[in-house]
């Protein structure tokens, strides 16, 4: 078996918060005292680099030097990985780890592959579920509704919701709840993640005034009703190191 669990957090359409949540997944993660190695493929910029520039390294995932790298990397380290999938890019890569054979290696139990696919509050969001339907049965699958915007979009079009999604099913989704619009943007003036936030540690800026109790409080709740679902999800189990299944 390869050594290190795959997450693979993406989305066809843009603009439905992977990034935030490959934050919420990494603060998670390391807060549980599991190594986490992340991969921004936003390149050539990266936007994971600002918040975690020790961990996060920026990689093409269209580029087959890079789909290498990542890929044969997993033999080497028994640190979760985590990949940041660019918008646009999410079934173009489950089609490339097919290609290579890596997605078969998971379907026998030799690798261990997450998908963590963000579903945005549009129909247009929901009719790619068919598009990414042929990879589900070889790798650990799960949607992630993201609320972080207050939506009611799932509520208003249940019927279209009912017909892509099918019915609950809450060990396979994750919801991430609202956060305060005025909480999310001190957290990124400060350049920091969020569990740092919450504990007030030092900004990487120079945004060095005093934070808001409440605002931190806002966030803290955030997460804990966030990694509560995570929890419900199973994604601790999945990726603990493998002395701990046995």
């Amino acid at each position: 078996m390869l050594a290190s669990p795959l997450v693979l957090v993406g989305a066809d359409k843009g603009g439905v918060g992977k990034t935030t949540v490959t934050r919420l997944l990494i603060d998670f993660l390391q807060l549980a005292n599991r190594a986490v190695r992340v991969y921004d493929t936003q390149s050539p910029t990266g936007a994971l680099k600002r918040f975690y520039p020790d961990i996060a390294q920026i990689i093409d995932i269209r580029d087959a030097r890079h789909q290498a790298r990542l890929v044969e990397s997993l033999t080497e380290h028994s640190a979760v990985t985590i990949v940041d999938i660019k918008a646009g890019q999410l079934t173009r890569t489950l089609r490339f780890m097919e290609d290579v054979g890596l997605l078969d290696a998971a379907s026998r139990g030799e690798a261990r592959v997450m998908v963590l696919h963000l579903i945005g509050a549009s129909v247009a969001s929901l009719s790619e579920l068919e598009e990414v339907e042929p990879f589900k049965t070889k790798c650990e699958y799960r949607i992630v509704k993201n609320f972080i915007n207050a939506s009611n979009f799932f509520q208003e079009n249940a019927h279209f919701s009912e017909r892509y999604l099918g019915e609950s099913d809450t060990s396979r989704e994750i919801i991430v709840p609202r956060l305060d619009p005025l909480a999310y943007e001190a957290v990124e003036l400060t350049g920091l993640p969020f569990s740092s936030f919450v504990f007030d540690e030092p900004a990487r800026n120079a945004e060095n005034r005093p934070r808001s109790f409440v605002l931190r409080g806002y966030v803290r709740t955030w997460l804990e009703r966030s990694w509560t679902n995570f929890e419900a999800a199973g994604l601790r189990s999945y990726v603990a190191p493998v002395s701990e299944k046995i």
